[in-house]
């Protein structure tokens, strides 16, 4: 059945302390839960998603529509893992955008250690660095069991390290701008939104890592991943079924269509998010930040450049664009997009 479509306030969700030391039975708990929900719902991002949740004793389904059109790397466009996207939208609700002494957000430096542990767990944070060229997604079994350990040992207060040097100054000197311009990828979209989906300040706190293309990484706009989610809060299903998530891998074993909207309730939302990034690169050329704007955003130079060219300008006509596409979706109901 389609979970229901709810209008009312998503309510807050309670985090315990981050831990940076997990015991041998705590990981491996972790990694059984994480395993046993990618086995019942068939998706790297609401199953991760879903163990953060349990591990909290927290029942916030909206998280979990949240993330339906992000698997294959962000509408199946093989970018950023769910194992790095759901963390980071818990990290934005964890912190918003408090900052540090320096006026650096918190949700960034956590996202860019979370990374960075990720990175050396998995050899790499997009899903198609970590799939290669496999047909079956084996490496999707680690990420579901390792994810929300990765999660908990990541402490912002020992990750002061994690962005350094110039690319500190540069982030810094990118995110003050951009607060001067009044201007957040992700809740620009969201705030336009504000008719259709309800936008509350658990959802801008959720959200407030995807700026710069995934915390200043540069990769997918975050734009994009914003409207995404938004269609996913509103119409987005959870798969809770053992027995259709084994159908769904057979296909894929046999070399058919696993993933046809039918096959499994996240399906639908993906591919719905993979027409939008279509849509999407045929506006803007690319679904990468870094290519949309020619800038990469850990060099002070580039950033400079960024801010001398008005670029922000650009991000914000693409945010209005973004909204309406979304707005569009969400009132046909994803239906002949």
């Amino acid at each position: 059945m389609r979970s229901t479509e709810t209008t009312s306030q998503p309510s807050p969700v309670k985090f315990a302390p981050a831990a940076t030391a997990l015991s041998y039975w705590t990981k491996r708990m972790y990694r059984q839960r994480g395993l046993s929900n990618l086995l019942k719902m068939g998706h790297c991002a609401p199953a991760v998603m879903k163990t953060i949740l349990d591990l909290k004793e927290s029942k916030e389904e909206w998280l979990i529509r949240m993330t339906a059109g992000l698997p294959g790397g962000i509408g199946n466009t093989g970018y950023e893992c769910g194992g790095i996207t759901s963390p980071l939208i818990q990290f934005g609700l964890e912190y918003g955008l408090s900052a540090e002494h320096d006026g650096l957000p918190i949700v960034i430096q956590a996202g860019h250690d979370y990374d960075r542990r990720f990175r050396e767990c998995h050899h790499g944070v997009l899903c198609k660095e970590i799939l290669g060229d496999r047909r079956v997604p084996f490496p999707c079994i680690k990420v579901a069991r390792h994810a929300p350990e990765l999660y908990r040992q990541t402490d912002h207060k020992d990750s002061t390290e994690a962005i350094s040097g110039e690319t500190r100054e540069a982030f810094l000197l990118l995110y003050s701008h951009l607060s001067a311009n009044d201007f957040h990828c992700a809740h620009a979209v969201l705030k336009q939104l504000a008719g259709t989906i309800p936008v509350t300040r658990e959802l801008l706190d959720g959200t407030s890592g995807f700026i710069g293309g995934t915390a200043f990484n540069g990769l997918t706009c975050s734009a994009l991943s914003a409207g995404l989610m938004a269609v996913g809060l509103k119409l987005g299903e959870i798969e809770t079924s053992h027995l259709r998530v084994m159908r769904m891998l057979a296909i894929m074993i046999a070399g058919g269509n696993a993933f046809a909207d039918h096959l499994n309730k996240f399906n639908r939302l993906m591919n719905i998010g993979h027409r939008m990034a279509k849509w999407f690169k045929g506006e803007f050329g690319s679904t990468l930040c870094r290519e949309i704007t020619q800038c990469d955003f850990s060099s002070l130079g580039n950033v400079q450049r960024y801010i001398e060219k008005g670029s922000v300008a650009t991000c914000k006509i693409i945010a209005e664009k973004v909204a309406g596409q979304a707005e569009k979706i969400i009132k046909q109901k994803g239906v002949g997009f």
